[in-house]
């Protein structure tokens, strides 16, 4: 008897890929800086450069979003996923990273904050079945 997989969607939010220019910044301590892949009200994905930075064992506590003319800043966070893109073309040294996060315990004004940005800064919606 075969059995089939199914890829259940477990997100509550509506996902959308974000416009060009896009950027998430890790803060107080970290210097992880990279381009939104996607978000949604209750998280994003984003790709940046590994510095290999072994010092940077310190908290991080919210994270900053930025593109022309929108900002969003201290949404505290939690990492979901953190892995190293092997994929992807690269023709030099450096190492790219991608990491999802979770929104957590967003005030009022950050989730107004926040849908201001998503409402300026996506280009359409990702379908459930694309990963």
């Amino acid at each position: 008897m075969a059995t089939t997989k199914r890829n259940v969607e477990r997100r509550k939010n509506k996902r959308y890929k974000a416009k060009e220019g896009a950027y998430a910044a890790i803060s107080p301590h970290s210097r992880r800086l990279g381009q939104i892949i996607d978000i949604s009200m209750g998280g994003l994905s984003f790709k940046y450069i590994d510095n290999n930075d072994e010092t940077e064992e310190k908290p991080e506590r919210s994270i900053f979003l930025s593109s022309l003319g929108y900002y969003v800043g201290e949404l505290p966070f939690k990492t979901i996923e953190d892995y190293e893109i092997t994929n992807y073309p690269s023709f030099s040294s450096m190492k790219l990273r991608k990491r999802r996060v979770k929104f957590t315990e967003l005030s009022f004004k950050q989730l107004f904050d926040l849908d201001f940005y998503l409402r300026n800064n996506v280009i359409e919606p990702i379908e459930e079945n694309q990963a």
